[in-house]
Order: C-alpha cells, then structure tokens, then sequence
C-alpha cells in the first residue's frame, strides 16, 4: 500500500448545506453502482464524477474529513452535497440533519473503493483518501 498525501492544488472552495442520507438507502445500490453503507465516507454530488475526492470542511469547527463522490444528489432544498451518517457525525452536526460546510476537490475522478471505518473518535480531524486513515499524530489502516 502506498501512503501520500492528498492535496488540493488550485481548486476553488464552495459552500452551502450538506445534509445527511436517510438510513431508509442502507444496503441500496448508488448511482456508481455500489451497495450504500452509512458507516463509509462517501457521498452524493450532482455533478462531480465518480470517485472524486472531496474535502468537507465545517466552517464553524474547521473539522474535515474526505469523503469519495459515489452517487448522485441531493436533489432538492438547495443543498451542496450529501454525507454519509459517519461523516456527519465527524463533522459535528449528525443531529441537526444538515450543516454549513465548505467543499474542495481534491482529485476529479479515479479513488478507489473505501474500506469500512471503525473506533472513529468524532472530536478528532480526520482525513481519509481511499483505503488510508490518518491522525495528525498517527495512522491507522482499517481492512
């Protein structure tokens, strides 16, 4: 397995709202083709294609993660983009059903598959690009 860093080089930032799948999609099939699992970082963009990396950002705590684009929405409510559970709850606003956030494409395209994570401490950023999690200070593999 090879480790890098993800970087976003040049790219502009947007906002507005990301809301959250509903658990009524867990186990259904994606736009992409795969099945839906609240506990990946992935998400739906209406437009970015598939297996982007995309950089979330909660403007209000500066808490990121990076999430893989692997369906298509959310189609109503004026919303930017939708997190899985476990990314919202990362983010710090799984119970309020949306969140202010800030995006930046990382890489257009070509990710791979994500592995499931699990032990996720949410007070802690994490940053996560294809099957590699790290901490500042540490990095973890989960298979």
């Amino acid at each position: 397995m090879a480790f890098c860093k993800a970087k976003a080089q040049g790219v502009a930032e947007i906002s507005g709202l990301a809301s959250i799948y509903h658990s009524k999609f867990e186990g259904k099939k994606t736009a992409a083709g795969e099945f839906f699992n609240q506990s990946f970082l992935t998400a739906a963009h209406k437009t970015l294609p598939f297996n982007s990396l995309v950089e979330v950002i909660n403007p209000d705590t500066k808490k990121s993660i990076i999430v893989r684009i692997n369906d298509r929405g959310p189609y109503g409510h004026h919303r930017l983009i939708d997190l899985s559970e476990t990314g919202a709850k990362l983010l710090g606003f799984l119970g309020k059903g949306v969140g202010e956030v800030t995006i930046r494409i990382l890489r257009w395209g070509g990710a791979t598959s994500p592995k499931p994570l699990l032990d996720l401490e949410p007070q802690i950023t994490y940053f996560v690009a294809d099957s590699l999690m790290r901490r500042t200070s540490s990095v973890r593999v989960h298979r």
